[in-house]
């Protein structure tokens, strides 16, 4: 006795569950990604990290698939090397996880977090 199995592309069923590459899914990973990042990011007076989260949103430079700190210092403080070469020593009164590579050091705090937010928000059907 056989058994045939039809299933959908691969495709199809990503769609189905929002999962693919731009999807509602995908756009909800890099939100997440941009407010937990936010206490990681160097604060001064905000311009910084005002450029991707205002108010404990996410702003208009967090697109699907990417995050734009648009200052144009950002390199440098995301680097933690000042124009000159010398490293700079960030103050984290206002962000306590203030540093250089922020992104790095929020997925390397925070991963968990974020990929069980995901799975909530894949297992509630995008809500």
């Amino acid at each position: 006795m056989s058994v045939k199995l039809e299933m959908k592309p691969t495709s199809v069923i990503k769609a189905r569950l929002g999962i693919q590459k731009g999807g509602p899914v995908h756009a909800f990973f890099t939100s997440s990604c941009a407010k937990a990042m936010d206490k990681y990011v160097p604060f001064d007076e905000g311009n910084l990290a005002g450029t991707v989260i205002e108010n404990g949103e996410p702003t208009s430079n967090v697109r699907v698939d990417t995050i734009t700190y648009s200052q144009p210092y950002a390199r440098y403080v995301y680097y933690g090397i000042s124009k000159s070469g010398k490293p700079l020593n960030y103050q984290k009164d206002k962000h306590s996880y203030a540093g250089p590579y922020w992104d790095e050091r929020m997925w390397s705090a925070e991963k968990d977090d974020i990929v069980k937010e995901v799975q909530d928000y894949i297992d509630n059907g995008g809500k």
